[in-house]
């Protein structure tokens, strides 16, 4: 049996950038996205760090997209109006990120991984700190997940608990039968178990010592299918 059967998990939940992918792919389009615009994205990137250090682990309350958005608005002093600021998110971030995303390539053994997961029966789903655009179906993975969504779309960043616990209420599961896997310790490990969801973190340099909300380590996705799957 494998661990996740073994531990009673009903869900395999994942996060995108940098666990599908090799995260210097993920800042290299960053950087590509943000040559045309660089004063704005600096700043934008600068508010979303301020903005993950304020909201902390509690749950926010509920938001749309839209209500992000203004909140991205005020943290960053734009006095244009939300229209104009909606305009300017597509022009100088949106639109440059979805250019720069074609490249990106998965690692291996992650469909082979995931397919195995489905074959299973595992409920499968993503929850991602970046919007989602195309980049399931540039990784080769439309149609495998049951669920996705970004955080954006929930409200808050993660660590923050209220993406991690839309996404529980989504699938309609307990914390304890869904196991989260990501790359980023801070983020996707102490984030997802500090709602009590199980966690693996995934990252070729990963090491247990020093990481103790991590239920799994791992350093590569065959090793993911070979420990979490039957």
């Amino acid at each position: 049996m494998g661990w996740a059967r073994d531990n009673g998990v009903k869900a395999l939940c994942f996060d995108i950038d940098g666990t599908f992918y090799p995260k210097w792919q993920t800042n290299l389009y960053l950087l590509r996205s943000a040559l045309p615009h660089p004063v704005f994205s600096m700043r934008y990137n600068s508010m979303r760090q301020r903005m993950r250090q304020a909201d902390g682990l509690p749950a926010r309350p509920g938001m749309d997209l839209d209500g992000f958005r203004e909140r991205e608005m005020i943290l960053l002093g734009w006095t244009g109006g939300i229209d104009a600021y909606k305009e300017c998110y597509e022009k100088r971030l949106a639109a440059p990120w979805r250019r720069a995303m074609g490249f990106i390539k998965p690692f291996n053994g992650l469909k082979d991984a995931l397919m195995k997961a489905k074959d299973q029966g595992y409920v499968l789903a993503c929850l991602s700190d970046f919007p989602l655009d195309d980049k399931l179906s540039i990784l080769g993975l439309d149609g495998i997940f049951d669920w996705t969504s970004s955080t954006e779309d929930l409200g808050a960043l993660k660590p923050n608990a209220r993406p991690f616990l839309s996404m529980l209420d989504a699938l309609g599961l307990e914390a304890g039968q869904c196991l989260y896997t990501g790359d980023s310790y801070r983020k996707d490990i102490v984030g997802g178990a500090a709602i009590g969801m199980r966690t693996a973190w995934i990252h070729p340099r990963a090491k247990a010592e020093g990481h103790p909300l991590a239920d799994l380590v791992l350093t590569s996705w065959p090793s993911f299918a070979n420990i979490v799957l039957d």
